[in-house]
């Protein structure tokens, strides 16, 4: 949670979160003047809870009509509230559950925010921040100034060089450098990905596939930490839906490493054309949602079984975590940001239990595979974090959607052909 100071200022490290609640017209005030601090992130709640608000923009970046309850989890996700009528039983509520919480509420005047709410999002610190990069470059000139004078640049790269020869790094490792960043910003932007991008590359080696799936959740265990903790800095994880995700998600995977490291690939064959129709029934229904006016939310069920089957499909079938779990959450309508944020962070936890299981049993190999993606894994995970930010919804439903049709439709076609 971010801390407000007399002078405005803004310190934390997840942006600062404001909710702001009412119809379009007051809204959109309130939107409008958070646009001078990139750091604001805001969220429309309309008393329906459905995610309608009327007249809402959806192509304002970084901000979210919610599909979601008014729950005090809801509320404490945020350091202030925009309102506009006070006086209504649904306001009440929520000024209520904001002291619980104890968060900043502001009452919406008729023509700005009130001047105190309005101090607290003044741009003065985005300048500010401005200013600090603009010195961090210069030392940062300086400082490569100063090494070049004493270690020209030849050097360095020659340096490099011998370094990749004496760890025998060759194409095939930049082509894995290449396979992780691209999977991982996929899979941190969307919630799924990872493994079906990194699966595609390492099928071509060879590899067996009890070895793939090690490899991959090993890799996917250093990314999959880093864009969770990216998610988490931006604000975008749902407390109550990770703890529930997270003990099913673990054993789920820890099982089907186990039955994969001993019963091979014999049974995940026909486990993943079963998954791939499943998903491909999902991302057709979630690009209907893309482009329909109102999409009712409604309450999701049965979410640990979900984890748990997402987690063992993850592990056994090389795949199936996002597309399984990420998919089913969505298409019920929840608010994607906060999905994709939550699966993500719970996606560490669960290839770890995976890539610890593997590594008992098969032990250690393949390094500069799993180097390659782990270091380009690191390097998308932030990017893909705050890129989930700044996707409207309807962008994220259409992403989602054609990933997971493309996803299924490959597997299937996969399958027939080895079937003839």
């Amino acid at each position: 949670m971010s801390e407000i100071h007399l002078n405005g200022e803004i310190r934390g490290d997840q942006g600062f979160k404001i909710l702001v609640v009412g119809k379009c017209a007051e809204a959109a005030k309130a939107i409008l003047s958070l646009r001078k601090n990139r750091e604001v992130r805001a969220d429309i709640l309309h008393q329906q809870g459905d995610g309608s608000v009327p007249g809402f923009d959806e192509r304002l970046n970084g901000v979210d009509a919610l599909k979601e309850d008014l729950t005090p989890e809801l509320i404490g996700r945020y350091d202030l509230i925009l309102i506009k009528s006070p006086g209504t039983a649904f306001t009440r509520d929520i000024i209520r559950l904001a002291k619980e919480k104890d968060v900043w509420v502001s009452v919406v005047g008729e023509d700005a925010i009130a001047p105190k709410a309005q101090s607290i999002i003044s741009g003065e610190r985005y300048w500010r921040k401005v200013a600090k990069r603009c010195l961090f470059a210069l030392a940062f000139v300086l400082t490569g100034h100063v090494i070049s004078s004493y270690y020209p640049l030849h050097d360095l790269l020659s340096a490099g060089k011998s370094l990749g020869e004496s760890l025998n790094l060759d194409a095939a490792f930049g082509w894995m450098l290449l396979a992780g960043f691209l999977a991982q910003i996929v899979d941190g932007a969307l919630g799924m990905g990872y493994g079906v991008i990194s699966t595609t590359m390492l099928l071509s080696t060879g590899l067996n596939p009890a070895a793939i799936s090690g490899s991959i959740h090993t890799a996917e265990m250093f990314s999959s930490g880093a864009s969770g903790f990216s998610h988490y800095r931006f604000g975008n994880i749902n407390k109550k839906l990770f703890k529930t995700l997270l003990l099913p998600g673990v054993l789920g995977a820890v099982g089907g490493a186990l039955l994969l490291s001993y019963l091979g690939e014999e049974y995940g064959n026909w486990l993943r054309p079963v998954l791939s129709l499943y998903t491909l029934l999902l991302g057709t229904r979630i690009l209907i949602n893309a482009f329909k006016k109102k999409n009712e939310s409604r309450k999701v069920k049965h979410a640990g079984w979900l984890a748990g089957a997402g987690g063992f499909l993850d592990s056994f079938g090389g795949g199936g975590w996002g597309p399984l779990v990420t998919s089913t959450l969505i298409a019920k309508g929840k608010t994607p940001r906060y999905i994709i944020g939550t699966v993500s962070l719970t996606e560490f936890f669960v290839t770890l239990g995976s890539a610890l299981t593997f590594f008992v049993i098969l032990g250690t190999s393949h390094i500069e595979t799993i180097a390659g993606l782990i270091i380009g894994g690191l390097i998308a995970a932030p990017i893909a974090a705050r890129l989930t930010g700044k996707l409207n919804t309807k962008s994220m439903f259409i992403g989602v959607g054609v990933l997971v049709i493309a996803t299924s439709l490959r597997t299937i076609i996969k399958t027939i052909s080895n079937l003839l």
